[in-house]
Protein backbone atom coordinates (compact mmCIF):
# COMPACT_ATOMS: atom_id res chain seq x y z
CA UNK A 1 0.00 0.00 0.00
CA UNK A 2 1.35 3.44 -0.85
CA UNK A 3 2.61 5.71 1.75
CA UNK A 4 -0.02 8.57 1.45
CA UNK A 5 -3.22 5.68 1.06
CA UNK A 6 -1.65 4.95 4.52
CA UNK A 7 -1.81 8.62 5.94
CA UNK A 8 -5.43 9.02 4.49
CA UNK A 9 -6.61 6.30 6.53
CA UNK A 10 -4.89 7.04 9.74
CA UNK A 11 -6.66 10.36 9.96
CA UNK A 12 -10.31 8.74 8.82
CA UNK A 13 -12.85 10.60 11.20
CA UNK A 14 -14.57 8.37 13.95
CA UNK A 15 -17.93 9.44 12.24
CA UNK A 16 -16.64 7.79 8.96
CA UNK A 17 -15.94 4.47 10.93
CA UNK A 18 -19.42 4.68 12.34
CA UNK A 19 -21.38 5.18 8.87
CA UNK A 20 -19.09 2.06 7.88
CA UNK A 21 -19.73 0.15 10.87
CA UNK A 22 -23.32 0.94 11.06
CA UNK A 23 -23.88 0.02 7.33
CA UNK A 24 -22.62 -2.97 7.94
CA UNK A 25 -24.53 -4.25 10.87
CA UNK A 26 -27.50 -2.91 8.72
CA UNK A 27 -26.53 -5.12 5.72
CA UNK A 28 -26.71 -8.16 8.75
CA UNK A 29 -29.98 -7.16 10.23
CA UNK A 30 -31.93 -6.81 6.53
CA UNK A 31 -29.77 -10.96 6.32
CA UNK A 32 -31.35 -12.05 9.43
CA UNK A 33 -34.37 -10.58 8.44
CA UNK A 34 -34.65 -12.37 4.97
CA UNK A 35 -33.56 -15.83 6.86
CA UNK A 36 -36.27 -15.27 8.91
CA UNK A 37 -38.60 -14.39 5.93
CA UNK A 38 -37.63 -16.73 3.51
CA UNK A 39 -36.69 -19.77 5.77
CA UNK A 40 -39.28 -20.67 7.61
CA UNK A 41 -39.15 -24.29 6.68
CA UNK A 42 -35.97 -24.72 6.51
CA UNK A 43 -34.23 -22.93 9.64
CA UNK A 44 -37.32 -23.01 12.29
CA UNK A 45 -35.20 -22.29 14.87
CA UNK A 46 -33.96 -19.06 12.80
CA UNK A 47 -35.55 -16.69 15.77
CA UNK A 48 -33.02 -18.60 18.79
CA UNK A 49 -30.03 -18.33 16.12
CA UNK A 50 -30.49 -14.81 14.84
CA UNK A 51 -27.94 -12.61 16.37
CA UNK A 52 -29.64 -9.09 15.81
CA UNK A 53 -32.13 -9.62 18.73
CA UNK A 54 -34.49 -7.17 17.90
CA UNK A 55 -34.29 -5.56 14.10
CA UNK A 56 -35.49 -2.72 15.53
CA UNK A 57 -34.30 -0.47 12.58
CA UNK A 58 -36.32 -2.37 10.05
CA UNK A 59 -39.85 -0.70 9.85
CA UNK A 60 -41.32 -2.17 6.76
CA UNK A 61 -44.36 -4.78 6.87
CA UNK A 62 -44.64 -5.38 3.15
CA UNK A 63 -41.80 -7.54 3.12
CA UNK A 64 -43.53 -10.32 5.45
CA UNK A 65 -45.70 -11.87 2.71
CA UNK A 66 -43.04 -11.34 -0.34
CA UNK A 67 -39.44 -12.92 0.49
CA UNK A 68 -38.23 -11.13 -2.44
CA UNK A 69 -38.69 -7.83 -1.36
CA UNK A 70 -36.43 -8.41 2.26
CA UNK A 71 -34.18 -9.82 -0.18
CA UNK A 72 -33.78 -6.81 -2.33
CA UNK A 73 -33.61 -4.78 0.36
CA UNK A 74 -31.00 -6.55 1.78
CA UNK A 75 -28.89 -6.17 -1.81
CA UNK A 76 -29.60 -2.68 -1.57
CA UNK A 77 -28.13 -2.21 1.65
CA UNK A 78 -25.08 -4.41 1.33
CA UNK A 79 -24.38 -2.57 -2.29
CA UNK A 80 -24.65 0.77 -0.41
CA UNK A 81 -22.06 -0.65 2.42
CA UNK A 82 -19.95 -2.04 -0.40
CA UNK A 83 -19.41 1.24 -2.02
CA UNK A 84 -18.92 2.95 1.47
CA UNK A 85 -16.19 0.21 2.11
CA UNK A 86 -14.42 1.33 -0.95
CA UNK A 87 -13.01 4.26 0.02
CA UNK A 88 -12.72 3.51 4.06
CA UNK A 89 -10.70 0.19 2.98
CA UNK A 90 -8.95 0.21 6.75
CA UNK A 91 -11.89 -1.77 8.62
CA UNK A 92 -11.76 -4.54 5.88
CA UNK A 93 -10.39 -7.55 7.56
CA UNK A 94 -11.94 -6.55 11.21
CA UNK A 95 -15.58 -6.32 9.09
CA UNK A 96 -14.79 -9.87 7.80
CA UNK A 97 -13.45 -11.29 10.55
CA UNK A 98 -17.11 -10.06 12.47
CA UNK A 99 -18.89 -11.82 9.15
CA UNK A 100 -17.29 -15.07 9.87
CA UNK A 101 -18.22 -15.31 13.71
CA UNK A 102 -21.42 -14.39 12.61
CA UNK A 103 -21.59 -17.42 10.40
CA UNK A 104 -20.54 -19.05 13.35
CA UNK A 105 -22.90 -18.09 15.90
CA UNK A 106 -25.79 -18.45 13.78
CA UNK A 107 -24.57 -22.23 13.27
CA UNK A 108 -25.27 -21.41 9.52
CA UNK A 109 -23.57 -24.27 7.56
CA UNK A 110 -22.50 -25.77 4.06
CA UNK A 111 -26.23 -27.83 4.17
CA UNK A 112 -28.28 -23.64 4.40
CA UNK A 113 -30.32 -23.14 0.99
CA UNK A 114 -28.77 -22.98 -2.29
CA UNK A 115 -29.61 -19.06 -2.64
CA UNK A 116 -28.65 -18.30 1.00
CA UNK A 117 -24.86 -19.70 0.09
CA UNK A 118 -24.96 -16.92 -2.75
CA UNK A 119 -25.83 -14.20 -0.33
CA UNK A 120 -23.09 -14.86 2.08
CA UNK A 121 -20.74 -15.42 -0.88
CA UNK A 122 -21.86 -12.47 -2.50
CA UNK A 123 -21.80 -10.50 0.93
CA UNK A 124 -18.14 -11.47 1.41
CA UNK A 125 -17.28 -10.01 -2.58
CA UNK A 126 -18.57 -7.26 -1.59
CA UNK A 127 -16.07 -6.67 1.49
CA UNK A 128 -13.24 -7.74 -0.23
CA UNK A 129 -14.56 -4.67 -2.67
CA UNK A 130 -15.75 -6.64 -5.41
CA UNK A 131 -19.45 -4.75 -6.13
CA UNK A 132 -19.44 -5.64 -9.67
CA UNK A 133 -21.78 -8.18 -9.90
CA UNK A 134 -24.71 -7.06 -7.49
CA UNK A 135 -24.39 -3.44 -9.24
CA UNK A 136 -24.87 -4.65 -13.02
CA UNK A 137 -27.64 -7.42 -11.09
CA UNK A 138 -28.76 -3.70 -10.00
CA UNK A 139 -28.80 -1.91 -12.87
CA UNK A 140 -30.84 -4.46 -14.83
CA UNK A 141 -33.01 -5.52 -12.55
CA UNK A 142 -36.77 -5.61 -13.06
CA UNK A 143 -38.46 -2.21 -11.98
CA UNK A 144 -41.92 -2.69 -10.12
CA UNK A 145 -42.83 1.26 -11.14
CA UNK A 146 -41.37 2.46 -14.14
CA UNK A 147 -38.87 5.59 -13.14
CA UNK A 148 -41.44 8.55 -15.87
CA UNK A 149 -44.60 6.96 -13.56
CA UNK A 150 -46.73 9.14 -11.36
CA UNK A 151 -46.42 6.15 -9.28
CA UNK A 152 -42.46 6.23 -9.06
CA UNK A 153 -42.67 9.83 -8.21
CA UNK A 154 -45.30 9.06 -5.06
CA UNK A 155 -42.94 6.58 -3.52
CA UNK A 156 -39.86 8.78 -4.40
CA UNK A 157 -41.61 11.70 -2.04
CA UNK A 158 -42.19 9.00 0.69
CA UNK A 159 -38.86 7.73 0.70
CA UNK A 160 -37.56 11.25 1.23
CA UNK A 161 -40.12 11.80 4.38
CA UNK A 162 -39.18 8.90 5.97
CA UNK A 163 -35.03 9.60 5.60
CA UNK A 164 -35.62 12.61 6.65
CA UNK A 165 -35.03 12.16 10.40
CA UNK A 166 -32.69 10.11 10.40
CA UNK A 167 -30.93 12.15 8.31
CA UNK A 168 -30.71 14.88 10.80
CA UNK A 169 -30.08 12.77 13.76
CA UNK A 170 -26.46 11.93 11.39
CA UNK A 171 -26.35 15.20 11.16
CA UNK A 172 -26.08 15.61 15.37
CA UNK A 173 -23.69 12.70 15.28
CA UNK A 174 -21.11 14.19 13.11
CA UNK A 175 -21.40 17.58 15.05
CA UNK A 176 -20.48 15.43 18.32
CA UNK A 177 -18.16 13.18 16.48
CA UNK A 178 -16.31 16.17 15.04
CA UNK A 179 -12.64 16.33 15.97
CA UNK A 180 -12.42 12.63 16.74
CA UNK A 181 -10.16 9.62 14.48
CA UNK A 182 -11.24 6.72 13.72
CA UNK A 183 -8.98 5.63 17.05
CA UNK A 184 -10.77 7.74 19.48
CA UNK A 185 -14.20 5.50 17.86
CA UNK A 186 -14.66 2.28 19.80
CA UNK A 187 -17.19 -0.21 17.98
CA UNK A 188 -18.46 -3.08 20.10
CA UNK A 189 -18.15 -6.64 18.46
CA UNK A 190 -21.54 -8.03 17.92
CA UNK A 191 -20.57 -11.30 17.20
CA UNK A 192 -18.29 -12.03 19.14
CA UNK A 193 -20.06 -15.35 20.13
CA UNK A 194 -18.96 -17.03 17.59
CA UNK A 195 -15.30 -18.34 16.54
CA UNK A 196 -13.91 -16.90 13.51
CA UNK A 197 -11.95 -19.82 12.43
CA UNK A 198 -14.95 -22.15 12.66
CA UNK A 199 -16.66 -19.38 10.69
CA UNK A 200 -13.74 -19.65 8.50
CA UNK A 201 -14.12 -23.14 7.83
CA UNK A 202 -17.73 -23.27 6.74
CA UNK A 203 -17.58 -19.97 4.74
CA UNK A 204 -14.76 -21.99 2.19
CA UNK A 205 -17.09 -24.88 2.29
CA UNK A 206 -19.73 -22.40 1.02
CA UNK A 207 -17.59 -20.76 -1.23
CA UNK A 208 -17.02 -23.97 -3.05
CA UNK A 209 -20.32 -24.83 -3.49
CA UNK A 210 -21.15 -21.61 -5.48
CA UNK A 211 -18.35 -19.56 -6.63
CA UNK A 212 -18.61 -21.35 -10.29
CA UNK A 213 -21.86 -20.44 -11.22
CA UNK A 214 -22.30 -17.05 -8.69
CA UNK A 215 -21.17 -14.89 -11.47
CA UNK A 216 -24.05 -16.03 -13.94
CA UNK A 217 -26.35 -18.71 -12.06
CA UNK A 218 -27.24 -16.21 -9.62
CA UNK A 219 -29.11 -12.50 -9.33
CA UNK A 220 -29.98 -10.33 -6.44
CA UNK A 221 -32.88 -8.93 -7.76
CA UNK A 222 -35.12 -10.50 -10.96
CA UNK A 223 -33.79 -9.28 -14.30
CA UNK A 224 -34.94 -8.26 -17.14
CA UNK A 225 -35.80 -10.62 -19.96
CA UNK A 226 -33.21 -10.35 -22.56
CA UNK A 227 -34.40 -11.40 -26.19
CA UNK A 228 -30.93 -13.40 -27.27
CA UNK A 229 -31.89 -16.39 -25.74
CA UNK A 230 -28.33 -16.97 -25.00
CA UNK A 231 -28.26 -14.20 -22.62
CA UNK A 232 -30.58 -15.93 -20.41
CA UNK A 233 -28.66 -16.88 -16.91
CA UNK A 234 -28.50 -20.82 -15.97
CA UNK A 235 -30.84 -20.40 -13.32
CA UNK A 236 -33.75 -18.70 -15.41
CA UNK A 237 -32.92 -22.00 -17.85
CA UNK A 238 -33.44 -24.02 -14.87
CA UNK A 239 -36.63 -22.07 -13.52
CA UNK A 240 -38.37 -22.19 -17.26
CA UNK A 241 -37.37 -26.26 -17.36
CA UNK A 242 -39.00 -26.59 -13.48
CA UNK A 243 -42.02 -24.63 -14.93
CA UNK A 244 -42.30 -26.08 -18.01
CA UNK A 245 -40.61 -29.22 -18.96
CA UNK A 246 -42.48 -30.82 -21.80
CA UNK A 247 -40.52 -28.02 -23.35
CA UNK A 248 -37.30 -28.94 -22.91
CA UNK A 249 -34.97 -32.01 -24.15
CA UNK A 250 -31.62 -33.58 -23.97
CA UNK A 251 -30.20 -34.40 -27.46
CA UNK A 252 -27.29 -33.97 -29.41
CA UNK A 253 -25.93 -31.02 -31.52
CA UNK A 254 -23.27 -30.55 -34.09
CA UNK A 255 -20.20 -28.57 -32.98
CA UNK A 256 -17.71 -28.99 -35.08
CA UNK A 257 -17.71 -29.63 -38.91
CA UNK A 258 -14.73 -31.37 -40.87
CA UNK A 259 -13.49 -29.55 -44.26
CA UNK A 260 -16.27 -31.42 -46.40
CA UNK A 261 -19.19 -29.62 -44.42
CA UNK A 262 -19.89 -33.24 -42.31
CA UNK A 263 -20.03 -33.59 -38.86
CA UNK A 264 -17.04 -33.87 -36.74
CA UNK A 265 -18.33 -33.81 -33.33
CA UNK A 266 -21.13 -33.54 -31.49
CA UNK A 267 -22.12 -32.75 -28.09
CA UNK A 268 -24.97 -32.90 -25.35
CA UNK A 269 -26.90 -30.04 -25.20
CA UNK A 270 -29.93 -28.79 -23.62
CA UNK A 271 -32.13 -27.85 -26.59
CA UNK A 272 -35.77 -25.76 -26.25
CA UNK A 273 -38.66 -27.05 -28.56
CA UNK A 274 -38.87 -23.53 -30.08
CA UNK A 275 -35.23 -23.95 -31.20
CA UNK A 276 -34.13 -24.85 -35.01
CA UNK A 277 -32.00 -27.62 -34.84
CA UNK A 278 -31.81 -30.17 -37.48
CA UNK A 279 -32.36 -33.91 -37.52
CA UNK A 280 -28.96 -34.67 -37.87
CA UNK A 281 -28.41 -32.46 -35.25
CA UNK A 282 -27.27 -29.47 -36.98
CA UNK A 283 -28.19 -25.91 -35.30
CA UNK A 284 -29.84 -23.81 -37.89
CA UNK A 285 -28.69 -19.91 -37.03
CA UNK A 286 -26.91 -18.12 -34.20
CA UNK A 287 -28.74 -17.26 -31.10
CA UNK A 288 -30.80 -20.63 -30.52
CA UNK A 289 -32.01 -21.59 -26.97
CA UNK A 290 -29.69 -24.60 -27.38
CA UNK A 291 -27.16 -24.70 -24.40
CA UNK A 292 -23.98 -27.01 -24.26
CA UNK A 293 -23.38 -29.64 -21.14
CA UNK A 294 -20.40 -27.63 -20.70
CA UNK A 295 -22.16 -24.35 -19.66
CA UNK A 296 -23.55 -25.75 -16.56
CA UNK A 297 -21.60 -26.85 -13.37
CA UNK A 298 -22.45 -30.20 -11.68
CA UNK A 299 -24.86 -29.21 -9.44
CA UNK A 300 -27.41 -27.13 -12.20
CA UNK A 301 -26.93 -30.65 -14.42
CA UNK A 302 -28.01 -32.92 -11.47
CA UNK A 303 -31.05 -30.07 -11.20
CA UNK A 304 -31.87 -30.28 -14.64
CA UNK A 305 -31.77 -34.13 -14.83
CA UNK A 306 -33.85 -34.29 -11.96
CA UNK A 307 -36.61 -31.39 -13.35
CA UNK A 308 -36.67 -34.02 -16.75
CA UNK A 309 -36.52 -37.37 -14.92
CA UNK A 310 -33.32 -38.40 -17.02
CA UNK A 311 -30.38 -39.35 -16.29
CA UNK A 312 -27.48 -39.13 -19.03
CA UNK A 313 -24.22 -40.92 -18.97
CA UNK A 314 -21.05 -40.68 -20.81
CA UNK A 315 -21.24 -42.41 -23.85
CA UNK A 316 -19.12 -42.71 -27.33
CA UNK A 317 -21.52 -43.68 -30.55
CA UNK A 318 -19.55 -44.98 -33.87
CA UNK A 319 -21.28 -43.70 -36.91
CA UNK A 320 -19.99 -43.47 -40.58
CA UNK A 321 -16.36 -43.45 -39.62
CA UNK A 322 -16.43 -40.58 -37.06
CA UNK A 323 -16.67 -40.87 -33.50
CA UNK A 324 -19.13 -38.70 -31.87
CA UNK A 325 -18.27 -38.26 -28.06
CA UNK A 326 -20.71 -36.35 -25.08
CA UNK A 327 -20.89 -36.04 -21.70
CA UNK A 328 -23.67 -34.75 -19.90
CA UNK A 329 -22.84 -36.01 -16.26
Amino acid sequence: MKKQQIQQQEQLSAYDKKVIYDMFYMSIEWLEKYIEIAYKNELPDWESRKQIRDNITIKRTDIYSNPEKAKKAFATQMFLFGTSLEDTPLFREDLKKEFRQWISATKIDNNCPEELKHLLYGFNEVMDGNTEKVRKDMENRKREIEIDSPEYLEQMNKLFGNIQIPMDDERETHKNLAGKTHLDMRVGNKFGGGNAEQGEQTFQQIASAVSTSHSSGFHFYPQQQSSNPQHRTNSEIIQDIRQNPRNWRLDEVITEYDNYGRAAKKEMALIHSLAQVGLDGAVLGDNQPVYLAQRFDQREIAEINQALNVSQQSTQVQQQQTTYKWSWE
